[in-house]
């Protein structure tokens, strides 16, 4: 048993103080302008989300075969889109972001729990586990996206399939290992490892190096949070990490474990999928300081740091799905303006106003403001591409602006009587909104200014 503090009695009477100076170190965040217009942005995508919901739903409410691509774009739109934001908002509210042995989802929620710790260095981790015939998993992109989902359709084995994002200390996990089960890339033993804060110290003061979150995926199926395809895991998770540590002390003699019981509080509930999760409260810590490091590993370990540190520097997906969504929805623009009676109007307007040849001026009006936006949604869109600072916010104005004119043109008319082009617009639009509001292209840009900024300082 470690020895417990204990507070001396006092000699006088004690008097209330308003401050502790172990407190001052932990301040709230200080909001600057820029996380004020990312979050009115990112409220306002998650609203225009749930509307766009309502509207495609409400467009197909009849019996024909667009009643039934409604109603699957609906499920889409919930399940991907806009239950995750609303969670991302309202999570930000209500869950604690300090350590509660608990991991989050990138919605927010609680996911799984922490139950494991290490004592050790990268290299110490990489090679137990591999020694264990662990695999570590390749990070998330677009093609190793596309990887697992042809894999997981065929049956096919992938054994360093990427694994879902879960975040510790404000971040996501530096790496993970697993191992599937038979060639199934529907069931595999995973682990996340998370690197601790310097400084950073477990409740009752100790110290370790990593956290880990060990579960067991036995299926694929539907999130009964989202209603998202995503793997279930088996819900006794101790069970997992008594493999994980079994695995490792097998594999390597020269690491050693250590139990630190009812660590965390004994409990049964939900993770961030819906899945039941039970665990007894006791972390296990392994201590990998004595663990040999192979030279043919140490390559390895490089070439997957190498491939990690590439995937990072990459722009990410939601900046890449945004811009391309902005182009549409300028391409569906177009189409609504020459298909519907935009110009029919404005020439009806303009011959009562008595102008000479009205049906011409109003086609090259409606070509000149279609040019305009046209060429001022490209401009942005180039900005947000190289990372402008001011060049996306720009962008989420005016695709606002757009979203709110067109929503009120389908609510005045009534959804059932909104053209398939103007719906389509709004979509691509909203979609645009929510891609180009992600937490990913918000650091990302951040993270490129203040390269900009380096680099300033540097040439001074």
């Amino acid at each position: 048993m470690d020895p417990v503090a204990t507070r001396p009695r006092p000699t006088t009477a004690p008097t209330y103080r308003s401050h502790d100076d172990k407190l001052s170190e932990a301040r709230a965040r200080s909001w600057g302008l820029d996380d004020v217009v990312d979050a009115v942005f990112f409220a306002v995508a998650a609203l225009a989300t749930v509307w766009l919901a309502w509207a495609v739903i409400g467009a197909g409410w009849h019996v024909s075969p667009w009643s039934v691509l409604a109603v699957v774009l609906f499920w889409a739109l919930l399940a991907y889109l806009a239950i995750p934001r609303l969670h991302q908002v309202l999570t930000w509210l209500y869950v604690p972001d300090y350590f509660i042995g608990r991991t989050r989802t990138t919605d927010g929620v609680l996911g799984d729990p922490v139950n494991l710790a290490v004592l050790g260095d990268e290299d110490d981790i990489h090679e137990a586990m591999t020694r264990a015939g662990w695999v570590r998993a390749d990070p998330i992109t677009p093609a190793s996206s596309w990887r697992i989902v042809v894999s997981s359709l065929t049956r096919r084995s992938y054994p360093a399939a990427p694994v879902s994002t879960l975040t510790l200390f404000g971040r996501g996990q530096d790496f993970a290992y697993q191992k599937e089960v038979e060639g199934n890339p529907a069931q595999r033993h995973h682990v996340r490892f998370w690197h601790t804060p310097a400084g950073w110290v477990l409740p009752g003061g100790r110290v370790v190096d990593w956290l880990g979150g060990a579960t067991y995926d036995r299926s694929v199926g539907l999130s009964t949070l989202t209603g998202q395809v995503t793997h279930k895991i088996d819900a006794n998770i101790d069970i997992e990490r008594n493999y994980v540590v079994d695995d490792v002390m097998w594999a390597s003699q020269e690491a050693s474990t250590e139990v630190w019981p009812d660590f965390f509080t004994t409990y049964h509930d939900r993770n961030g999928g819906g899945d039941r999760i039970e665990t007894d409260g006791d972390l296990y810590v392994l201590n990998l300081h004595d663990v040999v490091v192979d030279d043919v590993r140490s390559v390895d370990l490089a070439r997957a740091r190498a491939l990690d540190a590439r995937a990072s520097r990459q722009r990410p997906g939601g900046l890449l799905v945004g811009l391309a969504l902005v182009g549409l929805a300028v391409l569906a623009d177009a189409v609504r303006l020459v298909s519907d009676s935009t110009i029919l109007l404005t020439a009806q307007a303009l011959r009562d106003e008595g102008v000479a040849h009205p049906e011409a001026v109003a086609y090259w009006v409606v070509i000149g403001l279609s040019s305009f936006m046209t060429t001022l949604l490209a401009v942005l869109a180039w900005a947000s591409w190289v990372g402008h600072p001011r060049s996306r916010t720009a962008l989420l104005t005016v695709l606002t602006l757009s979203v709110l004119t067109t929503a009120g043109h389908i609510t005045t008319l009534g959804v059932r009587h909104a053209t398939l082009v103007s719906i389509a617009g709004l979509a691509l639009e909203v979609l645009a909104l929510l891609a180009l509001t992600e937490r990913s292209v918000q650091r990302w840009q951040r993270h490129r200014k203040a390269e900009r900024r380096r680099r300033r300082a540097q040439q001074r």
